[in-house]
This record gives C-alpha cells, structure tokens and sequence, in this order.
C-alpha cells in the first residue's frame, strides 16, 4: 500500500500588528483535521507544512488536540524536516503522541530551571528545517484517529530586535 502525503492547512489571522519597540509578537497556528495513519509498510510522511511566512518561527507550544481516539497506539511525532519528504526530520515538537484517549496533550519537553532550547522553524525557502512534518514512527493502523495541532510561535527577529537600545535604569 503506498504512503498518502497529504499537504495541511492552517489557520492564522495575518492582520497582526508588525514589530514594536520592546514588544513580541505570538500567536498561534493552527492545522486542523489531521488523522491517523492506516496500516502500512514503512513509516513515512503523512502530512507536512512548509513554513508560510519569510521569516523564522520560534515554536514555544505544541498542543494536540484528539477527538476520536484511536485503540491502536501509533508512533506520531511531528518535527522539522528539511524538505516535504521528511529528509533529516526530528522530533522538536511532538515525540510519541500518546493517541488512544481524547483530550489535550502538550507537545514538547516542559520548561526547567536552566531552560529548555525550542525549535525555530526556518523561514520559507530555507534548505534546513523550513518544512513542518508528521509522520508515523511504526506501521500500527491508526486511521480512525482524528486529531488536530496547535502551535504558538513567536517570530525569532522579534526576539532579536537589535533597533532598541536601551538605558541605564537608575534606582533611588
């Protein structure tokens, strides 16, 4: 049985207001209407999304939303991955989706003391991590999962923006 590639689409609201001093902008993304795999041979992609925007995203959050759970626990993780096909893809925002209860789960390693490194999704057109992808880690039949992502990202040169100096804080 051939492996389905299916592109995904988000919703966003691009009337967000552009960079200001001293202010990030962070928003959330959202792919809705994803499903679980069916039984196949090889893991492969299953859907991806390239980065829609000319610029790098710091993925803060990943949620996963699950309607319809699936009784066959399937291998679903979600990572960046240089191009549509998967080629070098990781596991920076979801590894192992536990699919088989409804609800929401949180993606990503939690927030410690010393900090935890997120993933930037690379800008469009980049060579390395510019394309969003999951993919099934195993070859269980999942397809009655039904399930939907959320991701909040923050632009990296909101983060950056080297524009603003700011003073000496003096304290009486």
């Amino acid at each position: 049985m051939a492996t389905i590639t299916t592109a995904i689409e988000m919703t966003y609201d691009a009337s967000k207001s552009s960079n200001q001093a001293g202010a990030a902008r962070d928003f959330w993304m959202r792919f809705p209407g994803l499903r679980g795999p069916a039984a196949i041979a090889s893991a492969g992609v299953a859907y991806y999304k390239e980065n829609p925007y000319s610029q790098d995203l710091v993925i803060l959050q990943a949620l996963a939303v699950i309607t319809t759970e699936d009784s066959d626990d399937c291998d679903i993780d979600v990572g960046l991955a240089d191009d549509a096909d998967g080629t070098n893809v990781g596991v920076e925002v979801i590894d192992s989706l536990v699919n088989t209860a409804k609800g929401v789960l949180e993606g990503m390693a939690t927030q410690a003391v010393a900090g935890v490194s997120r993933p930037i999704w690379k800008a469009k057109g980049n060579s390395t991590d510019a394309f969003l992808v999951v993919y099934p880690n195993g070859t269980a039949d999942a397809s009655s999962l039904r399930w939907d992502l959320a991701l909040r990202v923050v632009p990296y040169d909101d983060l950056l923006n080297s524009d603003i100096e700011l003073g000496a804080i003096a304290v009486a």
